[in-house]
């Protein structure tokens, strides 16, 4: 499920407490005029060109044929070029697919100036990679109009370009804040062992792990999938986290937890179409007893010898979808060399190069031609020999908890 495009604008009215506001600045002005270069082997349009723009507060500079001037956008790096088409050495088109193919130049807008009626030609230059074209005689009017037309657009695009790299900043700064939420993993006697990681799909995401000492030394460990990804789904994800931890401090079983956590984030998310998915646990690990919970998420993965056994169907609605949702628990025991895998729909559904998912059977074959515990690292290992260079399509996160 998607939130509507108000979700996010909401979101941050009822996280003020504890979400500061980004906002993105203002492009800074240059303070000199545009920079115009005029690429034409005939001098009095030229002239011409460069009265005309001059009139209108346009610095200008010129070259007189398709090599100098393609040296001079190098060199000046202009706002805009006014570019003949038919000139020696190197016509314009020549000189627009040059411009282009150069990586390092920033965006120039380039207007084609031809004196040729015929479609092709136009066709052709806009092809080259040129924004518009005059045809001579230049009607004087419309040339200044198209000027002022493209600097429009290439400010619009500049601005973009500041207010992408700042959020590129701030978004690099959102993964170093998130990363903070990843707990340290405690020693545990009695040969009990955890093992988590989770890797967003781009800079943040909706995942979370969390493993929570309790004073009788048993211990509270859960993951979470928040619908969506990106930043709304992070901002969810700290929230919840933040609740979890709150409300395991005066309730320990499981399934009562669960219910307070659902009933706050059905308060703070439902009218934005938030939820989460979570299989939540509590673990001795001194006797290997383990209670467990499931809110909409997948079941979790019990290994026993080089198989895997079944876990009795836990039933429970997705967080967020209704207030008042009871939630089921079951009682299992790790015994030694046991293990149990938690983890979100990132690993079943990892896509390959050919946008084939990795799927169940492939955990399953990897669990029964492997050798553990520990299996949780060579699941990631197996997930991203399967993905190959195909970039991630969801959050991915694992926790292991297993006894030697």
């Amino acid at each position: 499920m998607y939130p509507n495009p108000s979700a996010l604008e909401r979101y941050w009215q009822k996280s003020m407490d504890f979400c500061p506001e980004i906002i993105l600045p203002k492009v800074a002005s240059c303070g000199h005029p545009p920079l115009v270069l005029i690429v034409d082997d005939n001098p009095a349009n030229v002239e011409i060109f460069q009265m005309r723009l001059e009139a209108n507060g346009y610095d200008i500079i010129t070259a007189t044929d398709g090599e100098s001037g393609l040296a001079m956008t190098s060199e000046k790096r202009p706002d805009l070029i006014l570019l003949d088409i038919m000139m020696p050495k190197m016509d314009g088109i020549e000189v627009c697919r040059h411009i282009r193919a150069n990586q390092s130049l920033p965006f120039m807008p380039i207007i084609m100036v031809t004196a040729r009626s015929n479609s092709k030609d136009v066709v052709a230059g806009l092809e080259a990679g040129a924004d518009e074209y005059l045809t001579k005689p230049v009607d004087h009017a419309a040339l200044v109009a198209r000027v002022k037309s493209m600097l429009r657009i290439k400010s619009l695009h500049d601005k973009v370009l500041e207010q992408s790299a700042q959020l590129k900043v701030q978004l690099k700064t959102a993964t170093k804040i998130q990363s903070l939420f990843w707990p340290d993993i405690p020693e545990l006697e009695a040969g009990g062992h955890i093992w988590a990681v989770s890797l967003p799909a781009g800079y943040v995401g909706g995942d979370l792990y969390d493993v929570i000492p309790l004073p009788d030394d048993s211990l509270l460990a859960y993951v979470a999938d928040v619908s969506d990804k990106g930043v709304p789904a992070a901002l969810i994800m700290a929230a919840l986290s933040t609740r979890i931890r709150s409300e395991a401090l005066h309730q320990c079983k499981v399934d009562k937890l669960i219910e307070a956590v659902n009933h706050s984030m059905y308060n703070l998310t439902s009218e934005e179409g938030f939820f989460a998915t979570i299989v939540l646990a509590r673990y001795w690990p001194s006797s290997g007893k383990m209670t467990l919970t499931l809110g909409g998420h997948l079941q979790p993965v019990w290994i026993v010898g080089s198989g895997v056994a079944n876990l009795p169907q836990i039933d429970g609605i997705s967080l967020g979808i209704i207030p008042d949702a009871k939630y089921e628990k079951i009682e299992i025991f790790l015994s030694p060399g046991e293990s149990i895998l938690f983890f979100t729909d990132g690993v079943i559904e990892a896509q390959n190069t050919e946008n084939a998912f990795f799927g169940n059977e492939r955990l399953l074959d990897y669990i029964a031609t492997s050798k553990g515990p520990p299996w949780g690292k060579g699941l990631l290992d197996s997930v991203h020999r399967w993905r190959g260079n195909s970039p991630y399509n969801d959050d991915l996160t694992i926790l292991e908890i297993w006894r030697e």
